[in-house]
This record gives C-alpha cells, structure tokens and sequence, in this order.
C-alpha cells in the first residue's frame, strides 16, 4: 500500500469537512508547509489532486502544495527525476517550451542566440490578470526612473525579480534547477503560489550560457557508468580543456554585463532595461568541499557607488533563504569570500540600477555524485538547495514588494539629484581620428540605457575645440547617472585592497577615448542623439581607370578589417614606415602618418573587382580612403620607396589546450574569427609535437603555461623567421627561456626570522598581487607596433604581477610604463608601483630570422580592450617589420 505523505491536524479537519460535503481549498502556508488536503476540485476550474508521495512529480516537490494534473512533469517529459543525470541545453529549452503551451501563466520569447546558435530564451510569469496588463506595469516600472515617479501608484504595482541561472555552464545544479523551477511556477496551486503571482512579474532566463552548459553537459554524460563513481580522480569531474565554465569562444560571460562584447549579454541588456527588475538572482557553484553561499557577501568590499538600503535589503532577503536552508538541514555561509565591488557581474551589476541583485554558490557535486569532506554529495542534493533557495526568493520578494518598488524609486530620484548636484554637466570624449572607436562607445553606452550625442558642428570650449566627428557628449542629466560614475571611475584609493575580482574598468581609458569634463549645459535639442543603427557613411567610393591607386588612413579601427579584406584577396598591399604627404585632387597637400595603406591599382588591373568590392564596403563603414593619380609625394618617401613595404597575409596558429588560458586564447580567436574574418588555425597542446609550424607566419602564445618539451620547437620556429606573440604572463616565462630576463625569484639572502600571524596570509598575499589595473605607457608611433597611433600614450590593463626587463636595444622597447605616475586606476601596491615606473610593456626579441614579440599585458582582455588590441593586430599585420 501507497504511503500517503503526512498530513497536519488541520489537513484532517478539512478532510472532515469535505466529507460533510465541503469543498476543500488546497494551499500551503507561509513557509511552504502542508496546511491543508488538496480537493479533487480545483480553484479555478483546473483538476487538483492529493499526490501520494510515490508519485510526487518530483522528489524535490514540497510537501502539501497542490499540483496541476494537466502541466506536464519534468519526469514525464525527460524519463527520469531533475537531478538523476545531466540535462542538455536542448532538453531544457524543449521543455521550458512546452510548459508555456501548456500553462496560461508562462509566455516564452527567444532574445538572442548565441554564438553556437543556440536559442537564448526569457519566461515571463505571472497571474493571468497581470498578463493582461503587462505593457501598463512594465511602462510604470520605468516611469520609475523618472522625475515624474510619484504619478506611479506603488500599492498594485508587481515587482519584477529576474532568476538567471547557469552563467558558467559547468556549474550544473543551476540550469538543471531552472526546469524544476518553472515547473513549480506553472503547476502549483495554492494561496502562496496565487501570491507570488500577483504580486511578482517573474523574468526566468533557464540557461545564461547555452553553450558552455552543454559543452559540460556532454562530457560528464558521456563518463557517467551504471553505478556513479565519487571518486574525484574520475574523468566525470575532470573536464576537457575548455571547461563549460567558458562560453563558446571561451570568455567568462559572469565578467560581461560591463563590457557586453558576446551576443548572450547583449541579447540579455535589449529586455533588461526595459523592465529594470527590482531583483535579481544569479545562481552559481563552488568548490565541492564547501556548503552553500548567499550574499550579502564582505561588508567592506561593496562598490561605494552602491546605496547602504540595497545591503539592508539583501541583508532581509537573507534571512528568508536562511530560514529555508535550516528547514531543509543544509549548511550555508555569509559575508565571506565575495564581494560586490566590480560592476560588471549578475550579481552586482543590478545594484547600479536601483536593484538587489543577489549571489548563490553551491557546492558542486560535477558529476553525479563526488565524495567531499561530509561524505558524499550528490548532484540532486546540488539541484534541491538551488530549487529551495529560488522558492526562498520569491517569498522574500513576495513579501518585500512595496520596500523594492519604493527603493527603485528613490534610487532614481537620488541618482537625478545627484548628477543635478554635479558641477559637470556633461562629458566629452574624444577619439584619434577614429571614428568607428566612438560609434562602438556609443553603443555600450545605449546598451545601458545611457544616451550620448554627436556635435552638429564643431565646438570650442576655453582653449579646447572639440572636433564634431571625433567628438562624443555624454550628459550628466541621466536616470543612468550612477551606473556612468561607475564606468568613468578612476579610483587608486582603497579602504579594502583586497578584491575577488578586477579593481578597476574604466570604459573610455578601455577604448583610448580622451575624457574631458564641461559645466556647458547642452541644449540636447541641437545635438545629433546616437541610435543603434548599423552605420553608413555617406561618402561613397567609386573607383576610376585615371587613379593611380589608395591611400587608406590606419588610424581608424577599420583600418585592420580592410588590410586584411584586401590581403585575403591576394591585393598588393604596401605600408608606410614614414609619414608623407601628397596632393589628393586640386587640394591643399595632405599628411599621411606611419601605417598608411597604399593599394596601387593601375598595376592590378586583374584585381580591380576584388579592390572596388573590398574598398566599397570599407567607405561605407568609415574607412578613409583617398585617390591618387601620381606615386610622386610632395614631402616624404615616394610610393615606390624602400619605405613602403609590401604586406604578405598573415597566416596565425593559436597554441590552445591544456596550461593555456582559455580566456586569453579566447579573446584571440573572437578577435580575429568576429571582428576582422581572419582565419587562425587552432593547435592543440597535446599535438604540437607533431604540428608543421613552417605552414604559419605567426604563433600565437596567449598566457598559461609552456607545455614541457614545446620550448625548443617554439625556438626553432622564431629561428627560421616566424613571429612569436607572447601575452600575459607567458611572456615572462618566455623572456626567462631566451635567457633576457631576469630569473622569477630573487637571490636568497640572510634574512633575520621573521613571524606574522598566520590568519593574515592570504589577505597579505592578495595585497601584492595585481588583480586588475590600469597603467598608463609612454609609446612611439613610429613602430610597426604602434602603426595607426596617435597619441604619445596608451592604457594598458594588467591583472598578474610578472615584468619584463627592458631590451639592451632602445629600438626594441616600443611601449613602456609611464616613469612618473604609472597607476591610472584601480590598486596596486606601492612597491609594485616602483616596479612600473620606466619598466617595459612590449619587449621584441630579434630570433635568427625571426622575432619574439612580448606583451606584458593582455591586449585582447576580455574582448573591450580596445586601446590595446590594435597593438595585437599590428603584430601579426607588421610583424616582419619590427627587427631595428
């Protein structure tokens, strides 16, 4: 005979009364207890039923709430309970899917895909009386953030709690607990369940990292046996090389909400600030041999820019989420290890944005099961404290819906009384002659719903003109205003120098953007507003049988997308190595810098289709390019000097796999693959042994580790006239392996014994490390490195503490640390400020033939640098050119 899960006294009574011939209400209580028998009648004409505890649609069911028979459960549709085994990107999406056919309470809609073309997909839940109004409180919410926010009447206002799960696809319990979740959402019935829904408009996103969740997905299904093996040294918890973690070009997607360089972020920000949730969740894993984290995290390490009340709320959010994991027996901590202090993750990013934006940790079982310090967790037990800790938020946010609509109201108002304080009404940013620089700005910018302006003309300011093509106006007058601060914060200051992240991201030094400051108040009429459109200038290019051939400006960031357009094609292509000028037309003589494109299309007559094609589509997207009749300069090198060099195609191999890191390779491969269409040929570590590197120009080191046995190859390539692109770290390591740098530990000394206490080490040896800053360098735009440059300096980030020692030859030093005032923003400590003064960025290393190219700093970091990708991209264009 069934056991009949247990019921309450009043569960009896009811059961009494149904007997007599009254209807029984089925519902659960305030803490997701049994309160009463479930009817065989529904509250609203849907069949209920009692389930036996044998037949619960899911082990993790709480007790006591009803169920809607005509949902159909995760068991039935997948053949087996959430949590038995991994599921599959295309599994949860198929579900999720039918649920919204199923459940008038669930609409689904795709908003963007990803790179490996998966659906990116948003539930909104809610009552069906809230559905019918959605475009009327999605409308007040964002009249919230406005001056106007009184005219929004709070008491029926829904609040909006966004629960993303599973930014870091091998953190499985998350996603695996979206389908769980949704399912609660569609089939439970019961006066808490009717709560939470008329009072929260829910936004689920089930998978924030398709791609990764089933890379990881597919690896432990595939080494999970019959009988499931804890042992930690099983292939089913050790990944291949990318982990899930990664999205499919390898970028941590949990560090994009800032930067929104990949499609799953962009994709997410085009409904985000159109509803600007009151909350939201984002749910992650950790270590096995730890419990369960939710935030607040570290008191000290909170943004300043973040509001006391939002800690005070998350802190009251916390105690629901203890509440429930106490019922449930499950460990957790608070207040330790995470902070809330870089602005560009799920869980902080909300707080800029009149948000509680909250952290989940778990402890990850990776496979199905693996052994850790209580025993044995297993990865259903993962699944049901993410289950519990997502039902606990929506009773928090349930419970807390007036406090939250009114917090996001008050937020804006301060944040519009804030920069209405601000003596700076408004900010200029200025590009080199780089116009396509400023347009991509301007559309991170939009993305977050702050809006700048192009000048109609240009514009003096004291002793300052602001050129109106180069020049962008960002006006401090903005709901927006506190999330800019963030963004244009160049703070070297710190009351706590520990961070579990980077310390600084200031946008524009990202983007090699001048900032200037105006206390102009802009007549915003007059101003030329930017829009997310595809750009297309108006200057046409026609190509003509009486020119000569083009010159083509490199200074703009199109500059390399056309290089290499025209070199896959087979175009001859020459580079300047001096500065020239020459007559274009009837006009005055023109200058022409370092780096200038010259494309001689008289003598090419058999590639005049594969120019116009290359050269149309290049104006149009803002190249600057110029017709000249005559190879005869008025100043400078003519066009047939040694000075301009014939340009080859660049052939790249990336070295990837185990002890590189994927996120510096990452950000190679997207650069290259995205945004110039250059093909890179992918190495795998295991096979370099036998890989021809005599069929590539350039070999491409992008941080980690050199492999044993790898060096000698990597040598003998260099030595037969390859380039060598070191990055990061790795190009310490190489410098060591050439025998120019200095050794990675300094000599011993006698020292006198020295004791510290031992609870201190790790916050001291996180105080000498460089976790993320930015440092400003001294350049010479005469190099090949630095071709298209304008400026004499240039913002590097840096996020390890590794340096090079400078080249015995001044030639071959191109970008070296400012010997003053190194730190822009973000910590470092003072004795690693000593170290940067004068020391070397980019060190080149003449190899036989070849070279080595040494980049201390990532130039590609996190696919935003954009000051220093240009410097990356002129090593495989120019490589050959840099030995003195």
């Amino acid at each position: 005979m069934r056991q009949f899960i247990r019921l309450s006294f009043f569960s009896i009574v009811v059961l009494i009364l149904q007997i007599c011939g009254e209807d029984g209400v089925a519902s659960a209580n305030s803490d997701g207890q049994p309160s009463a028998l479930l009817s065989d009648k529904s509250l609203n004409g849907t069949p209920l039923e009692y389930v036996p505890a044998d037949d619960l649609p899911t082990s993790m069911w709480p007790e006591g709430v009803a169920v809607n028979l005509g949902i159909s459960t995760p068991r039935e549709f997948f053949g087996f309970d959430i949590g038995e085994r991994h599921l599959s990107h295309d599994q949860v999406a198929a579900y999720v899917r039918l649920l919204a056919q199923e459940s008038p309470r669930i609409s689904i809609e795709q908003y963007a895909s990803t790179h490996g073309g998966r659906p990116l997909l948003l539930l909104t839940i809610t009552s069906e009386t809230n559905r019918q109004r959605l475009g009327e409180i999605q409308k007040a919410h964002r009249q919230l953030t406005k001056v106007n926010s009184d005219r929004v009447d709070l008491s029926e206002l829904p609040a909006v709690i966004n629960m993303g799960y599973g930014v870091h696809g091998d953190e499985a319990s998350a996603t695996n607990c979206a389908p769980l979740v949704a399912y609660y959402l569609a089939a439970a019935k019961g006066e808490e369940i009717n709560k939470w829904l008329e009072r929260c408009v829910i936004l689920l996103d089930p998978s924030l990292n398709p791609d990764g969740f089933n890379r990881f997905a597919n690896w432990v299904n595939r080494y999970r046996g019959r009988v499931p093996n804890p042992d930690s040294q099983d292939a089913e918890h050790n990944q291949m090389w990318p982990a899930g973690r990664v999205n499919y070009y390898w970028f941590d997607l949990n560090r994009d909400w800032l930067p929104l360089v990949h499609p799953e972020s962009r994709g997410r920000m085009t409904w985000y600030h159109k509803w600007k949730p009151n909350v939201v969740l984002d749910f992650h894993e950790m270590g096995t041999n730890s419990t369960f984290f939710f935030q607040p995290g570290i008191p000290q390490r909170t943004n300043p820019l973040t509001p006391q009340r939002n800690q005070q709320l998350t802190r009251e959010f916390g105690a629901f989420h203890a509440k429930a994991l106490d019922q449930r027996g499950s460990l957790y901590f608070t207040q330790e290890r995470f902070d809330d202090f870089y602005m560009g993750k799920g869980s902080t990013y909300p707080d800029l944005h009149g948000s509680v934006g909250i952290l989940f940790e778990q402890a990850s079982s990776r496979g199905v099961v693996q052994n850790n310090q209580d025993g044995l967790l297993r990865f259903h037990e993962t699944v049901a404290n993410q289950f519990t800790a997502s039902l606990s938020s929506l009773r928090a946010t349930t419970a807390m819906r007036d406090k939250l609509n009114n917090y996001k109201k008050v937020f804006y108002l301060n944040s519009l009384k804030r920069a209405q304080a601000q003596k700076v009404k408004a900010y200029v940013f200025q590009s080199h002659e780089n116009r396509s620089r400023l347009l991509e700005f301007a559309a991170v910018l939009k993305r977050h719903d702050i809006q700048s302006y192009f000048l109609p003309e240009d514009f003096a300011y004291g002793d300052e003109v602001f050129p109106a093509e180069y020049s962008l106006v960002v006006p401090t007058a903005q709901a927006e205003f506190r999330f800019l601060q963030s963004l244009l914060m160049r703070r070297t200051d710190f009351k706590e120098n520990v961070f579990y992240d980077v310390s600084s991201w200031t946008l524009p030094l990202a983007y090699g953007l001048n900032q200037h400051s105006l206390k102009h108040d802009f007549e915003l009429d007059a101003l030329v507003p930017f829009k997310m459109q595809k750009f297309a200038n108006a200057k046409q290019f026609e190509m003509s049988e009486e020119d000569l051939g083009y010159l083509i400006d490199f200074k703009d960031d199109i500059g390399p997308w056309v290089l290499n357009k025209l070199l896959q094609a087979n175009v001859n292509v020459r580079v300047a190595k001096k500065t020239f000028t020459m007559r274009i037309g009837d006009g005055e003589p023109e200058k022409f810098s370092y780096g200038t494109l010259a494309v001689i299309s008289k003598n090419q007559k058999s590639k005049h289709i594969a120019i116009d094609r290359v050269l149309k589509e290049a104006v149009k997207r803002g190249a600057r390019v110029s017709p000249v009749t005559t190879g005869l300069s008025v100043t400078g090198p003519d066009l047939g000097s040694s000075n301009f060099v014939v340009l080859k195609a660049p052939k790249v191999a990336l070295l990837v796999g185990k002890g590189t890191s994927f996120y510096s390779a990452g950000s190679v491969w997207h650069l290259l693959d995205t945004q110039i269409g250059m093909p890179v040929t992918l190495l795998k570590s295991s096979d370099f042994s036998k890989s021809r590197l005599d069929d590539y120009s350039t070999l491409v080191l992008a941080g980690g580790a050199l492999a044993s046995g790898h060096w000698e190859k990597i040598e003998d390539f260099a030595e037969g006239g390859g380039t060598v692109l070191a990055i990061g770290s790795l190009a310490a390591t190489v410098q060591r392996e050439l025998g120019s740098g200095a050794s990675l530990t300094p000599a011993a000394t006698a020292t006198p014994v020295i004791q510290k206490p031992f609870d201190s080490a790790a916050t001291e040896r996180a105080l000498k490390l460089i976790s993320g800053a930015i440092f400003k360098t001294t350049i010479d735009p005469s190099h090949p490195l630095l071709f298209g440059f304008k400026d004499q300096s240039l913002a590097v980030f840096r996020n390890h503490a590794r340096f090079l020692e400078p080249s015995e030859n001044p030639y071959c030093n191109p970008v070296v640390y400012d010997s003053e005032t190194p730190l822009m923003a973000g910590y470092c400590s003072a004795e690693n400020i000593e170290r940067f003064k004068g020391a070397a960025s980019v060190v080149v290393e003449p190899k036989g033939k070849g070279r080595f190219i040494l980049m201390a700093d990532d130039p590609n970091f996190r696919g935003f640098w954009k000051a220093t990708s240009r410097v990356f991209l002129n090593g495989l264009f120019f490589g050959e050119l840099v030995d003195p």
